[in-house]
């Protein structure tokens, strides 16, 4: 198997990208995010909200997964997740999180690094509630990640957890929301010369700083 000869045949970095203009990024990292993400969706990127959440055990042991963004605020990013899987287990001992936005399409990647809080129950049991049925059962089996023993189990257990869902709407158990509070933040945009554009915030005591850095 010579998997070097697939990666050659796909270049990477080798579209049609967009400018960024470096002097007008606003000066806080979260507008600068809103207003990329808004452009990933016009541009027609497949799945942007999709990104990679990597955290670390309490022996630093790192894992990654691909989840979704569920909403944004002035504070920061928001997740959710069931908090007995393997990155709600993290988080619970490591409060240190990054999340990584890769956009082919347009060639732009997002770096953000921070502190995660965990949401109070009220916050986690109003999101339950706005799930549909199918992910609100799989929350209550509360087993994700754990070895399964056949498919057939996963088909009980699911049609036990609907039937639940219908009898008890607001069951919201492990579901949990987590908030990731930026400390750093760095837009990448390439380009096909591969003077590729990094622009960073660093949070400071007085709000954000910004600097480029070398490609």
């Amino acid at each position: 198997m010579d998997i070097k000869k697939l990666i050659y045949k796909n270049p990477a970095l080798s579209g049609d990208y967009p400018a960024f203009k470096i002097e007008d990024a606003p000066d806080n990292p979260l507008v600068t995010f809103y207003e990329w993400f808004g452009h990933a969706v016009d541009a027609g990127v497949s799945e942007p909200s999709a990104f990679v959440l990597s955290t670390a055990d309490a022996e630093g042991v790192p894992s990654a997964r691909i989840v979704n963004l569920r909403d944004m605020d002035s504070e920061g990013f928001i997740i959710g997740s069931n908090s007995e899987s393997r990155k709600g287990r993290d988080l619970e001992n490591n409060k240190n999180g990054a999340m990584t936005f890769y956009w082919r399409e347009v060639g732009r990647q997002i770096r953000i690094a921070g502190r995660v809080d965990i949401a109070n129950e009220d916050e986690n049991r109003e999101d339950f509630i706005r799930r549909n049925d199918t992910s609100k059962a799989l929350s209550i089996i509360a087993k994700q990640s754990e070895v399964l023993g056949s498919m057939d189990e996963l088909d009980r257990d699911m049609q036990r957890a609907m039937e639940r869902v219908e009898n008890d709407k607001e069951a919201y158990e492990t579901w949990t929301l987590y908030k990731v509070r930026p400390e750093k933040v760095e837009f990448f945009q390439a380009r096909t010369d591969l003077a590729h554009i990094r622009l960073e915030y660093e949070r400071s005591k007085d709000g954000w700083r910004k600097h480029l850095l070398w490609p």
